[in-house]
């Protein structure tokens, strides 16, 4: 059966983030009707989940987790790569009391070692007793992790898919630790700052307020699920703030950027966020043909912030995309720190 995508509009009144816990937030917007949504490269749907769905599923991975014989408070360390699985993951682990880490997924040709190297150190670091990634890069995760107290490193649809003895779920408090996240090691090794649900939570709620987010916003992201602005801002924003989010995989935007402005066009987006560079190479690639395709003007709010801001970048991505639609006054200066949430 092929995935429809979820609604931008739906039935269930808007709650701007005030939960205890990200497990509550899922609750709430489990009960209507929007969710999650996974495109190629080629803008083919591929995967689609409904936060019903989500939460339905994250339980019962949750108890699965605990069969295993990982305990609430142990690390999850998974690979941070744009798939249903790793949201998949993060969620599960929040229902089980476990807490995810979030590792880089990004290998350069010729690099294979640094980022073993790089893998190895956050393993290390953050003590985890549990490793996962996707198919492609169970090889990494593995060597990365020889020698080192994991207990165990695996496929993620491989426990998903063993027939472990389920237990009970435990219960989770506004103090326990939500996750790990690492900084971007810009100036230095990347370090662990730990985020409890309680103030998470507030970080989501001050964002919801700072964007102004309604029922009616859609999200659009192509940002790796291992750097702030990826992970909270459009992962666990969209899910707080119950709208719906489509999904690019940053390898497949580096590749076709004008994708972005497709599925922009196409899902009527409102709020996507993005650094300079990506700006500047989309603004770069589009052909003059293109533009009577595009349709940008329900893009209200356009982030950037991650490197430099530099206006001649969003002057030539707003005269280039104008007569799309797209107004100049979206663009929105932000910044993600792990280390002031």
């Amino acid at each position: 059966m092929q995935p429809i995508t979820t609604p931008t509009l739906h039935s269930l009144p808007q709650r701007p983030a005030d939960f205890p816990t990200l497990t509550a937030a899922l609750d709430y917007a489990a009960l209507g009707e929007t969710g999650m949504n996974f495109f190629d490269g080629h803008g083919a749907l591929y995967a689609s989940w409904p936060y019903k769905d989500l939460r339905e599923q994250s339980v019962k991975l949750a108890g699965k987790l605990l069969g295993l014989g990982f305990s609430k408070g142990e690390r999850v360390a998974l690979i941070a790569e744009t798939h249903p699985d790793f949201v998949l993951y993060v969620f599960a682990c929040q229902y089980a009391g476990l807490i995810p880490v979030a590792l880089p997924a990004s290998i350069k040709v010729g690099a294979h070692r640094a980022y073993v190297e790089q893998l190895r150190r956050l393993l290390e670091a953050s003590d985890a007793a549990l490793a996962l990634s996707t198919d492609g890069y169970l090889t990494f995760l593995q060597e990365a992790s020889e020698g080192l107290n994991v207990r165990k490193v695996s496929t993620m649809q491989a426990v998903v898919n063993s027939p472990t003895v389920v237990k009970p779920l435990p219960t989770i408090e506004p103090d326990d630790i939500a996750y790990i996240q690492y900084t971007s090691g810009s100036t230095r090794f990347p370090r662990g700052v730990v985020i409890e649900h309680r103030t998470a939570m507030a970080n989501l709620q001050a964002i919801m307020h700072g964007l102004a987010m309604s029922p009616e916003d859609r999200m659009m992201s192509w940002l790796p699920y291992y750097h702030d602005m990826g992970l909270v801002g459009f992962v666990l924003v969209p899910m707080s703030a119950q709208v719906s989010i489509d999904y690019l995989d940053t390898r497949e935007f580096a590749m076709r950027p004008r994708q972005w402005l497709n599925l922009m066009t196409r899902t009527r987006a409102t709020i996507s966020f993005a650094p300079s560079f990506g700006y500047d190479l989309c603004a770069r690639r589009v052909r003059p043909a293109d533009i009577e395709s595009y349709d940008l003007s329900n893009w209200r709010v356009a982030g950037i912030g991650a490197e430099m801001i530099r206006p001649e970048t969003l002057e030539h991505f707003a005269d280039v995309l104008g007569s799309c639609g797209f107004d100049r006054r979206a663009f929105l200066a932000c910044y993600g720190m792990a280390e002031t949430t």
